[in-house]
């Protein structure tokens, strides 16, 4: 893969996400090992896929947090599932948020827990605008490279 100012910028990126701590370095290796010929899209669509589902996660969260009484079956489990696809892509401050939430929740912090919601609306506001950006660019270097 010839190396482009396209793919620098992509590098460059990938970096910053690791040095502010959105992504966990490791992690994101890892994946990359699972991306091959049979799957060349692999992290763009797991990426996808989590922008995808972590905002639905999110607003489900939020909608029950606002339900008198608190749903907190639905609560529980999609805060378990925010936890697993932010850990399964090393989303580093997504989950330590999450946790942070899951935690307040489980003490019974529900107001503590609303200003938490909001914290972690906002990191995933910032990483989603981020990611976004950084998967679109992975699509644009591979078309240029056909």
């Amino acid at each position: 893969m010839a190396s482009t100012p396209l793919r620098q910028q992509l590098s460059i990126m990938r970096q910053s996400f690791f040095d502010e701590g959105l992504l966990d370095q490791g992690q994101v290796s890892y994946l990359e090992t699972l991306e091959n010929e049979d799957d060349p899209d692999f992290i763009e669509n797991v990426f996808t896929m989590f922008l995808r589902d972590s905002s639905r996660y999110i607003a489900s969260i939020e909608k029950a947090l606002e339900t008198t009484p608190v749903d907190r079956l639905v609560m529980e489990r999609m805060m378990y599932r925010l936890k697993g696809s932010s850990a399964s892509i090393g989303a580093s401050k997504i989950n330590d948020e999450n946790n942070k939430l899951r935690k307040l929740f489980h003490e019974g912090d529900l107001e503590s827990g609303k200003a938490a919601l909001q914290k972690l609306k906002a990191e995933h506001v910032n990483f989603k605008e981020k990611l976004s950006v950084y998967v679109g660019m992975l699509k644009q270097a591979k078309l240029s490279e056909y």
